[in-house]
Formats: C-alpha cells, structure tokens, sequence
C-alpha cells in the first residue's frame, strides 16, 4: 500500500546492514517514482544504472540493491533474476501494486525470493506510535484502558497511515489523508492502467469507500452509478490492485458459488474512508468491522463471509477447514441486534461443526453457552492487544 512505511522498511534494512559492518558503497538505492525516471521507464535504464555504479563506485564487491517502487519500470523481475543468478547482489523491491504479487512474477523468481505484504499500522502498532509499552500484564492493561479507549476512537478515526499517525492537528491528518486517496487514483490507477474516464473512477472509489463492510455486487454499482457492467468491474479490478479496497467472497467450497455471490468489500484504511466518505460517527459498527477484517488481513488469516440463515462477518479457514467463527456487534446489549447477531453466529457455529465462537462488542465481556459449545464476548480494544 502506497505510503504505508515500504520505503522506511528499507532504510532500515540498510541502515541494520552498516551497522553490521557492510560499507557504504556496497549498496545502491534508487527510488524509481523520483521525477528524473519519468520519461526513462524501460527496463534498460536499470542496466545503465548498475552499470554505471559497478564502474564509478563498487566494481567488484558483493553489493545490496534496494529498487523503491519498482512496478514502474516493465520487466524488472528478469533483471532481478539474472543478478541473483550470477550471485553478485542481493537485491529489495517495492511497488504499490498487488501486481508484485502475481503468477508471473512468482514463476520468474521462484525459489529466489521472499515476500510479503506491507499495510497501515494495526491497532497495536499505532499504540507504539503513540508512546505506549506493549504489556500482557492484565493489571498494566486495565490501568490503561481509558487511555486506550480513547486511542482506539482516535485509530477508528483517522487510520493507522503513520505520516497520519504522528500529525498531532485533526486537520493536518484529514487533509493528508484526502491526497493520499488522490495519489493512488491518479498515480496507482489513472496513470498506470491509461484510464480516461476518472470521474467514473472515482465514483466508484468513492461507492466502495462509503459502503465498507456491505455487501456489493458489480450490479449494484450498475444500477446506483449508471456504468456498464464490464466498466464496474474492471475499475473495481484497479481499486483491489492498487490495495485501495480488498474483497471478501462468500464461504463455500464451490468456486461457482463464491464466484455467483456478491463480496464484502472493506477499505484498507478506516481514516482514509472517514476522509473522503464524510461518514464517521454513523458508522462505528462499520468500522469496527472494516478494522477486525485488516486485523486478521495483517495476521495471514484466510478470510470469508458466512451466509446461510443469518450472517455471520468472518469466517475463518485454514486449508479447507473452518477454523474461527467472529461476529462484530457493537450494539446496545440489550437491543434486538444483540440478540439476532448471537442467534446467527450459534446458527454458523452448528453449521460447519465449531464449538467456539467469538463476538466483539464494545464493551460487553462474557461467555455465552448454548447446547454444543460457547460464544466468546469480548470488547473490541481487547480483542485489538490479543492479537498477536
């Protein structure tokens, strides 16, 4: 994701590696969204570039190449492997674009490489953004809690981006957060995939960013914002590419179903959504959800919605078999909702034969028996420091 820490990561990584002794000129940085490579973006620039520091700095020695935002330069991964082949570098990539992570990508590389995705700080990340200790001591936990309360409306709010993070104005962080939206339609998309017709685009951006944690077919979008159907999902191809929303299929162990069935979709960025949607305080179940999604999402979690009699938000599988169960209600405990949210989630947990199921709540902390096992209720914020 776009301005999610990728180039910081790499500057630790290099500055771990002179600490460790490794000489300055045996590494090589280039950021290829500097403006010099705008008009330079074919794969050759990169052999000019090497060629030029093997000759004037580092001829023969091992060296370290980190390639910052390297999805603009086509044809990059047969560069990459031809230098690790011959063993003369070890090299770092980045891109905001899940198109590094593509069959292609993985079939040129296989064998040679690591990777692993890179998202806005979860809630126990941005907990050490704002100072605080992390501690398993429950008594340190519940001496803090008002204070972590009060930071996870604040992380609801305005995200988990770190620039974001560690603006003290409320307006700094909105204004911040309504460019980076701009960036990624205009840098991510707009530039990379020739998109002409931007307002549409963003249209349905904008559908996906108010409609988090919904249900959201192609059809929809059709239907509310007038577009052709191939348009819809094609721009909705772009926006899950750019990690700008990501998109959750029904559980089924049909490929046909999951496929006839509509997605939930979920912004990677609440503070981000909040910024362009105008829509915070209506929302917070919403939002709850949208971050217990990113949560799981940051874990590697396998992710699904359950639908059958009632609903359920996540299903989680590892392989083929159902895991966890979690249901988000940040009801009142005693409206209707509490009660329908725990009859759908007991309904799923019989279904795919679990005895232990999870609800998040906001406040409310019990266990729920029913006749072939439990419900966990547990508070959102603590559930949050659990999650490893």
């Amino acid at each position: 994701m776009r301005c999610s820490g990728k180039s910081t990561i790499l500057f630790q990584i290099i500055d771990t590696l002179l600490s460790q002794g490794v000489e300055p000129k045996d590494i090589l940085f280039i950021n290829f969204e500097e403006p010099l490579f705008f008009q330079q973006r074919e794969s050759i620039i990169l052999d000019r570039i090497y060629a030029i520091y093997r000759e004037r700095v580092n001829p023969g020695r091992f060296a370290y190449v980190f390639l910052d935002e390297v999805q603009e330069i086509p044809g990059w991964e047969k560069w990459v492997r031809a230098k690790t082949d011959l063993k003369e570098a070890k090299v770092f990539v980045t891109g905001s674009s899940s198109r590094l992570l593509t069959a292609e990508f993985g079939t040129l590389l296989t064998g040679r490489h690591i990777s692993f995705t890179v998202y806005p700080l979860s809630f126990k990340e941005f907990l050490r953004f704002k100072g605080l200790k992390e501690t398993s001591d429950p008594v340190s936990i519940i001496g803090e809690k008002a204070l972590i309360k009060n930071l996870l409306h604040e992380y609801m709010q305005f995200g988990g981006f770190p620039e974001v993070v560690l603006k003290d104005r409320h307006d700094f962080k909105d204004k911040l957060l309504k460019q980076y939206f701009e960036d990624i339609v205009y840098r991510d998309i707009v530039s990379r995939y020739k998109v002409r017709d931007i307002a549409t685009l963003k249209n349905i951006a904008l559908f996906y960013m108010t409609n988090i944690s919904s249900l959201s077919a192609y059809n929809r979008i059709k239907n509310t914002l007038n577009v052709p159907l191939e348009v819809a999902r094609k721009y909705s191809g772009f926006l899950a590419e750019s990690f700008l929303v990501r998109e959750v299929m029904k559980h089924s162990f049909k490929v046909r179903e999951q496929l006839r069935n509509p997605k939930k979709v979920y912004a990677i960025d609440t503070g981000m959504r909040n910024a362009v949607s105008y829509r915070f305080s209506q929302d917070m179940g919403r939002i709850a959800e949208n971050i217990v999604f990113l949560t799981l999402l940051q874990q590697e979690k396998e992710v699904y919605y359950f639908k059958e009699r009632g609903e359920v938000d996540f299903l989680v599988r590892k392989g083929m078999a159902p895991e966890s169960l979690i249901q988000v209600c940040m009801a009142d405990e005693n409206s209707k909702a509490w009660e329908r949210e725990l009859q759908s989630l007991e309904d799923a947990l019989q279904a795919v034969e679990l005895k232990r199921g999870l609800l998040i709540t906001e406040n409310r902390e019990e266990i729920v028996s029913f006749k072939n096992g439990e419900i966990r209720a547990v508070p959102f914020w603590k559930w949050l420091l659990e999650m490893e």
